[in-house]
């Protein structure tokens, strides 16, 4: 459990998202991104329509190499710091101060994701499991953390 301190000096109790948490909203969105590859790989070479051209399929291939790149990017961007396996599992991308994350600092940790996850034989999941906030590398240089959301009750004015 950390504390967020806000500029208005008020201090909010905030729950770090678990590291099983966080993987399972990565199997999830990587189970989207291969059902998006299924229907790509449909129209790319199942389909026999005129309209859809050597251009189109040109697109559809370079989407293909760019889909797993820039769903969390996007996803994160347009969604207040959710993909959509975050938003099941009610997990979302903040800053550390408790607002809602910056496009510079959600490129700054998308720009990490491939050494956190590939290329530093698990970075990511060491400064998960030993920061005090459960940040992975790409957080701590964005200055982001994945905290548990939680569900307000809409209060009733009559």
């Amino acid at each position: 459990m950390s504390y967020i301190q806000t500029s208005q000096g008020i201090r909010i109790q905030q729950d770090p998202a678990s590291f099983a948490a966080r993987l399972a909203a990565s199997a999830i969105d990587a189970i989207l991104i291969g059902i998006a590859y299924f229907i790509l790989a449909f129209l790319i070479y199942g389909s026999n329509f005129i309209i859809f051209d050597l251009l189109n399929r040109s697109f559809a291939i370079v989407l293909c190499i760019m889909l797993p790149y820039l769903y969390p990017l996007v996803y994160e961007t347009f969604g207040n710091g959710q993909t959509i396996g975050k938003k099941i599992l009610h997990i979302r991308v903040v800053t550390i101060d408790g607002g809602g994350p910056k496009m510079t600092s959600l490129l700054l940790r998308w720009l990490f994701l491939p050494i956190d996850a590939f290329l530093s034989f698990g970075i990511g999941p060491l400064c998960i499991f030993f920061t005090q906030r459960q940040q992975r590398l790409g957080d701590l240089v964005a200055g982001t953390w994945v905290v548990r959301t939680q569900e307000y009750e809409k209060a009733n004015f009559v």
